[in-house]
């Protein structure tokens, strides 16, 4: 069987990293090379923490640094959820990391290290224009953090856009509903300019939007326990890893557990049947400052006339991505 080749661009935090392992690990999925940005953490931390996964992993992947700011905002570093929370309702035009919800290092603060780090001396977007020009509609692209280093290979060379097989997105979602703000999901908001160019591109997009996330991936005692009771260093690494995200989510909503946005769009990415509703549609970002920066705009009845390359999920297959997720782990 001819493997399916991707290519990861993440902002490797903790649930980058489970979602990096369960493409690593499928036995159909070729990883040619996972590009880093920042996002959950800083460019140099995401490196680390992917390097970290890999070695779980026991597979040496070529990574590749990105971008590390944002393409028009500054960005930098929040630890702690009160300050975060204080950050947005300030509407600050800076962006900001996630820290404060994957921990300091982005995988909760375990102290996980890798014992071998190689830096690329080709930047992530030079990688990504050569791996597309030399293989055309041969290489699926699963982008896991903010679009930065997309936007970037899109303004270098706008041909890439059809070039890519297909474009599976985590960002933004389709039910107005946000996890930084009351309309914006973090992806999107922390570079909603780079997700504004690659929205209007021409690559075929799937958007899995942290609605996804919420409703149809998130772990509670059952299933975080079903993890557990198999016993291997890839389950209890999937779990130990969210501590930080755990401890805010018994704060926050009173219950042990976690959502896992990335891993559900990654199970979306290598079997399309997760997804049990969806939409073709056009999606519009707002980046504008203000209480609706990030927010992503879907129009579902095209009264915009835009540009209907978006295949928007709006249902998820609960049990297929927990299969999946279980597959990769044992």
């Amino acid at each position: 069987m001819q493997k399916r080749k991707f290519i990861i661009d993440a902002d490797t935090g903790s649930d980058d990293a489970v979602a990096i392992l369960m493409a690593l690990r499928h036995p159909e999925i070729d990883v040619q090379g996972i590009t880093i940005v920042s996002g959950n953490v800083p460019l140099q931390q995401g490196i680390l923490n992917t390097f970290a996964t890999t070695e779980i992993c026991e597979q040496k992947i070529e990574i590749y640094g990105g971008a590390s700011n944002p393409l028009e905002r500054e960005y930098k570093e929040i630890y702690s959820l009160e300050d975060f929370s204080s950050h947005v309702q300030s509407l600050s035009p800076v962006s900001a990391s996630g820290q404060c919800v994957h921990g300091i290092d982005g995988m909760g603060d375990l102290g996980i290290k890798p014992n071998y780090v190689k830096f690329e001396e080709k930047n992530a977007v030079d990688f990504l224009i050569e791996s597309f020009n030399k293989e055309p509609d041969q290489i699926t692209l699963v982008t896991l953090g903010p679009l930065t280093n997309i936007a970037k290979v899109l303004e270098k060379d706008k041909s890439i856009a059809k070039k890519i097989k297909h474009c599976y997105v985590m960002g933004g979602t389709s039910d107005g509903s946000g996890n930084v703000s009351a309309a914006a999901e973090y992806n999107i908001w922390v570079d909603p300019e780079a997700a504004n160019i690659v929205f209007n591109s021409e690559l075929d997009i799937t958007m899995v939007g942290w609605d996804n996330s919420y409703k149809y991936a998130m772990l509670k005692n059952e299933e975080i326990k079903a993890l557990r009771s198999l016993k291997t260093k890839y389950a209890d690494f999937c779990v130990d890893i969210q501590k930080t995200l755990i401890e805010i989510t018994n704060e926050s909503y009173g219950f042990y557990g976690f959502d896992l946005p990335d891993p559900i769009t990654m199970a979306i990415a290598i079997d399309n049947s997760v997804i049990l509703e969806s939409q073709q549609t056009h999606v519009v970002v707002d980046t504008r400052d203000g209480i609706t920066r990030g927010q992503t705009i879907v129009d579902y009845f095209n009264a915009e006339k835009g540009n209907q390359n978006i295949r928007v999920v709006t249902k998820s297959d609960n049990k297929k991505f927990l299969e999946l997720l279980i597959d990769s782990v044992k």
